[in-house]
């Protein structure tokens, strides 16, 4: 990353009322097996630059070493950093602990703070993830639970549709192998990253086309963001999934959206690039609050150690656990 030298800034201790006034935000929603809280405080502010400081809680079991991200929506760039190393990849920003400051206890705090350059406008942020986590202001068991639950009621085999690569294939023989009857099992989606879906007559649609003249027009779809790490992806390709979704299938469907599995801590996905899969929950949030959108973001699939064959697929351990996943969401 380019270094650029701009006066160095200090955020004064402020109350809650008067930190909103200067930007600042607490962030709060909740993830499986950890527990964070971040304040993001923009502490000054000039026409082409601004400083900001990042205070963050550990509220889990205790680390030994940690790595915090979050993405700008507006271009800003990460220019200098202090006690943290700061690197920025799009709208990507991944921050992770100095030699000093790595091992946090339950409750243990820690800061950082780093100047950085905008143009137009200098939004806050507004989702962290602690080691792929989610921060929340609290903690929750390791079991991920779904923030909706299945349908009331039996649901008709095979009228729930889903794109996605094969990350979404492993879901997909996941939920077939452990009893799954609504969603449609595999049916070789494996490379079809979002780029592939953003075209309503592409290829990849042309796949889905094809199970909906053997089962007919699905009343759910689920959207996976899936990417590869070279091509990424935007919020508005992310719409654009969405709308096409809703083109392909039955009238009214219900459309849920999620990312990529997330891992343990330590674990990369080469393919998807070091923080592609918190990349593609974080979208998937967004997409999941954003009131235009109508679409019901289910909570986070998530990988464990032993569940991965090749740093970034499931082996059959993980299958199973993504379809017991998924039989957790929609039944």
């Amino acid at each position: 990353m380019r270094l650029s030298r701009f006066r160095l800034l200090t955020a004064a201790a402020v109350s809650a009322t008067a930190a909103a006034a200067m930007g600042m935000v607490a962030v709060t929603a909740h993830a499986a097996a950890s527990g964070c809280q971040v304040t993001y405080a923009v502490s000054s502010q000039w026409s082409s630059g601004f400083g900001a400081t990042v205070s963050l809680t550990n509220l889990g079991d205790p680390l030994t070493g940690w790595t915090l991200t979050w993405s700008y929506s507006a271009g800003q760039q990460v220019t200098q950093a202090w006690n943290a190393a700061v690197t920025q990849n799009g709208t990507q920003v991944t921050a992770r602990n100095a030699s000093w400051n790595g091992n946090l206890a339950t409750n243990a705090s820690t800061s950082f703070g780093f100047n950085g350059s905008w143009t137009g406008s200098n939004p806050t942020p507004t989702v962290f993830a602690l080691n792929g986590v989610t921060c929340t202001g609290s903690t929750t068991p390791p079991t991920p639970t779904p923030t909706t639950g299945p349908t009331a009621g039996p649901q008709p085999a095979n009228s729930m549709g889903f794109i996605g690569c094969s990350m979404a294939e492993n879901v997909a023989q996941g939920y077939v192998a452990d009893g799954g009857k609504r969603m449609w099992g595999p049916y070789g989606t494996g490379g079809l990253v979002v780029q592939s879906w953003t075209d309503p007559n592409s290829n990849a649609w042309q796949k889905f086309d094809q199970q909906v003249g053997r089962f007919g027009r699905p009343t759910a779809v689920w959207v996976q963001i899936c990417i590869f790490a070279a091509n990424g992806a935007t919020y508005d390709e992310v719409k654009r999934l969405i709308a096409n979704a809703r083109q392909h299938a039955a009238a009214g469907a219900t459309i849920y959206i999620s990312g990529q599995p997330l891992y343990d801590a330590g674990q990369t996905c080469s393919l998807a690039g070091a923080n592609g899969p918190q990349l593609t929950d974080t979208l998937a949030q967004q997409a999941g609050s954003d009131a235009t959108q109508n679409v019901t973001y289910p909570g986070q699939f998530r990988l464990r150690t032993g569940e991965v064959a090749d740093g970034c697929h499931a082996n059959t351990a993980g299958q199973a656990s993504l379809g017991r996943q998924a039989l957790a969401f929609w039944g």
